[in-house]
């Protein structure tokens, strides 16, 4: 994450959620803990890095700062390509936009899930997900409007079609346009043929980043670190593991 020189920060946990979810108001906002001696302590570890040990209640101990602890170090290195918009709200995005060249993608995708599920992206045409559908560089359906997923599932990046066995392990390569945002779906248990042909009656469930496109309008995609993306196939939330696919993107100008 970027900040600028001077910026006073203060740290807050979302409990068993997330906080796309809490900002949709389907996630408590007495599941948001913010930082105070009671539950959370500092430690400095020097050379400009330190920790934060979180207790959030659901230790056996009221004493063990334990339940999170997160590392942090500050550092001068750029963002990695992509990143742009994922430090923000419904931001478990891929944001190209201001690249000028084709841009590699390597893909890493493991499965922890009885269900068969589908991995795949589409190109949004701004940060709230609206899909471009004429060409004329705005926006003609937005997340939770009817047809949303069809066009989605419809306009999906040929070649970025991502499957694997369950507790298995699948590499992919493919490219992605410069100068546009590229988010995820999942299909789950299915394939997009299902969505598209002329039975509604099979449609599976389709997920996104964006609640609003969400039939639960629940959250679904987690990341994991940058560019790593965390996905949730069951419904209203499940066990919010987000393991049953992980999806690992390592980007390259080309």
């Amino acid at each position: 994450m970027e900040f600028s020189a001077g910026d006073n920060l203060r740290f807050y946990l979302v409990k068993n959620s997330t906080l796309d979810a809490v900002k949709n108001r389907t996630t408590s906002t007495t599941n948001v803990l913010f930082s105070e001696s009671s539950n959370q302590k500092i430690t400095d570890l020097g050379t400009d890095g330190f920790s934060l040990a979180w207790k959030d209640g659901s230790g056996k101990s009221v004493n063990d700062f334990r339940d999170l602890v997160v590392q942090i170090q500050s550092t001068n290195q750029p963002l990695p390509l992509g990143t742009n918009l994922q430090g923000k709200p419904q931001g478990e995005v891929i944001d190209l936009r201001g690249i000028t060249s084709q841009v590699k993608a390597d893909f890493v995708i493991n499965r922890e899930a009885g269900y068969n599920n589908f991995v795949g992206f589409y190109q949004v045409i701004d940060e709230n997900g609206g899909i471009d559908t004429n060409g004329d560089g705005n926006a003609d359906i937005l997340p939770g409007q009817a047809g949303y997923i069809q066009a989605a599932v419809r306009g999906r990046i040929a070649g970025i079609d991502l499957t694997v066995n369950n507790q298995g392990t699948a590499s992919y390569t493919g490219t992605f346009q410069p100068g546009a945002i590229f988010t995820p779906f999942i299909i789950i248990n299915s394939r997009p043929e299902a969505i598209l042909d002329s039975n509604p009656n099979n449609d599976p469930a389709v997920y996104f980043p964006y609640l609003a496109a969400n039939a639960d309008k629940v959250d679904h995609i987690r990341l994991l670190g940058n560019n790593v993306f965390g996905f949730e196939d069951l419904p209203n939330g499940g066990d919010q593991d987000f393991n049953d696919i992980t999806v690992q993107v390592k980007l390259k100008e080309v």
